[in-house]
């Protein structure tokens, strides 16, 4: 149980060195697409090894499901841009890291998965963490006009719900494969084919990611080397972080696993913020801190 637990904890961390290396690109002009595209080319080899192609006999389900995890991560972007010309940073950051309240949920409603007084209270400090890291962060200088009518803010509030449900599809995809069992048997999808899935979600993101660069979105880097640096490293933190979240969704309920992976994430991103990139502490930023650590508390009371 403590194992299951410190892994969901680290797949966190791992999953905030994306974010990291985003924020490190965005001088060097490197968008979240070039990341995405070469952490998708990183993850396609890596797992291709891993599988024994001789004995192809994936099932449509599991190849379905992987493929409708990167139509989630791709249109997570997309909408991450859009959302961006109309409101700050912070808030689209914490949006990506809701994912466990709409796992959690699909969990309960899909698996009948309870969620235990300590779960919730964990679920419900968790919320309250990402609420307060919504206030991290500057306003961008259009913002500061005051110029923004209700409709942009409404589409930004609509925009961010899109990239929260975007994010969720791969983690729902994670759950879903860990929890459902194969026909006739005991053994979970994920069980047989974890390689397979992650290889199918790394390569279709890569080829979506290289076709949106080059024929629509058309972003140029300062230097190819920063992209294929950052995204290589992101590939480390992204592969790292499945593959310990994948080994951990059957034994926890996903109120713990999501909530803890997501809260460390956050927590992690807060941290390095201050200390690597001389953000200035806040009183939101305690706020995230504290709430953060009850939410990591709470979910280890099971």
């Amino acid at each position: 149980m403590t194992g299951s637990i410190l892994l969901a904890m680290l797949s966190g961390v791992c999953f905030s060195v994306i974010g990291i290396m985003m924020r490190l690109g965005q001088n060097k002009n490197v968008v979240p697409l070039h990341i995405s595209m070469c952490m998708g080319i990183v993850g396609a080899l890596y797992f291709a090894f891993q599988i024994n192609w001789k004995t192809w006999d994936v099932p449509p389900y599991v190849i379905i499901m992987s493929l409708c995890g990167t139509v989630g991560m791709i249109a997570s972007m997309i909408f991450s841009k859009m959302s961006l010309k109309r409101g700050p940073l912070s808030p689209l950051w914490t949006a990506t890291n809701l994912t466990f309240i709409v796992v959690t949920l699909y969990a309960a409603l899909m698996f009948g998965e309870k969620i235990a007084l300590m779960q919730g209270l964990a679920l419900a400090f968790g919320i309250i963490c990402v609420i307060f890291a919504a206030n991290l962060g500057d306003q961008p200088k259009d913002a500061e006009s005051g110029g923004k009518g209700m409709r942009t803010r409404l589409e930004y509030a609509f925009l961010l719900f899109l990239v929260l449900l975007g994010n969720s599809f791969s983690f729902l995809v994670i759950k879903d494969l860990g929890t459902r069992m194969m026909p006739g048997s005991e053994i979970p999808y994920i069980a047989v084919y974890r390689s397979h899935m992650y290889f199918f979600m790394y390569a279709s993101m890569a080829l979506a990611s290289f076709l949106i660069v080059k024929f629509i979105d058309k972003s140029k880097p300062v230097s190819y080397k920063w992209v294929w640096g950052l995204g290589s490293l992101a590939a480390a933190g992204s592969i790292s972080g499945m593959l310990m979240l994948s080994s951990v969704v059957d034994k926890l309920p996903a109120s713990v696993v999501f909530t803890l992976n997501s809260i460390c994430c956050i927590l992690v991103a807060c941290i390095v913020s201050v200390i690597a990139f001389r953000e200035k502490i806040k009183a939101a930023w305690w706020g995230t801190i504290a709430f953060g650590l009850i939410a990591v508390i709470l979910a280890n009371i099971v």
